[in-house]
């Protein structure tokens, strides 16, 4: 659980960033902002540096367990792989 603790703190702010380019709005025929660096700073500048991990908790208790399973069908897969493919 602790890399999903990690994965969720490291990938928060590009999600933060995703989402606000895809729900900006066209201000005088023009986008809201011009990139993901602009969003960013004006999240950090507007909100607060801790705004870019909002809403942390429902996304660690999604992110958690799939991080958990992914490791664990990985294993299993290497597993079945050198068992049955490399025959070690």
């Amino acid at each position: 659980m602790i890399s999903g603790l990690v994965t969720t703190a490291a990938s928060m702010p590009v999600d933060i960033v995703k989402t606000r380019i895809q729900n900006m709005k066209m201000i005088d025929g023009k986008p809201e902002y011009k990139n993901g660096l602009e969003v960013l700073v004006r999240v950090v500048g507007k909100e607060g540096f801790f705004s870019l991990w909002k809403g942390f908790t429902p996304y660690y208790a999604r992110l958690g367990p799939h991080t958990v399973l992914t490791f664990i069908f990985l294993e299993q897969m290497n597993r079945l792989y050198k068992t049955y493919v490399l025959d070690v």
